[in-house]
């Protein structure tokens, strides 16, 4: 999953006096331009796995497996940096009672009654369910789907990014990243 952040560049429609003017304004670092928020990248990965770990706590499964990635974030213009990223987090859950668009529509319930902006809420012909929401305190996403052919009533994914984050060190550490437990 591709996360994007977009510069908030001013068009500058003035004359050649108003560009000068312009140019002798102090240069801004570029996290501020962005407006992205600078976080150590393993520490970032760590925190949010753990948000992961307690929303899924709760929920009436087994989990079955749980991957953390650190992954790149691409530019308004198609550009990719060492230093912007996303911490993305895969679940894969098993609704042992064969019952998880039960527990979806309970989790969609909960979201709305927090203020979630719900993007997508859709059963599927086969009885599954695919969820998901942006929390707009944290501008992290949140998607869950059952309906799978192997089982759509059991098996449950879960896809969970934060917005894209500036690692301080310029060089943030792509890929799957290997939490202490």
């Amino acid at each position: 999953m591709t996360t994007s952040y977009h510069f908030n560049w001013p068009i500058i429609r003035a004359g050649i006096a108003s560009l000068g003017m312009a140019l002798c304004l102090p240069i801004i670092p570029t996290s501020a331009q962005t407006g992205l928020e600078q976080r150590e990248s393993h520490h970032a990965a760590a925190v949010f796995a753990e948000k992961v770990e307690a929303l899924i706590a709760d929920l009436p499964v087994e989990r079955e497996r749980f991957d953390v990635r650190i992954n790149r974030c691409q530019g308004a213009r198609g550009e990719m940096r060492g230093d912007i990223y996303a911490v993305w987090v895969g679940v894969r859950l098993s609704a042992g009672k064969g019952d998880a668009a039960g527990v979806l529509t309970n989790v969609v319930a909960d979201w709305r009654q927090r203020g979630w902006e719900i993007f997508r809420d859709r059963v599927l012909d086969n009885g599954g369910v695919n969820i998901a929401a942006v929390d707009p305190a944290s501008g992290e996403s949140h998607s869950l789907d059952s309906g799978f052919k192997r089982d759509p009533h059991r098996y449950i994914v879960g896809y969970f990014s934060t917005p894209c984050l500036q690692d301080p060190s310029g060089a943030a550490p792509f890929g799957s990243v290997q939490l202490e437990q």
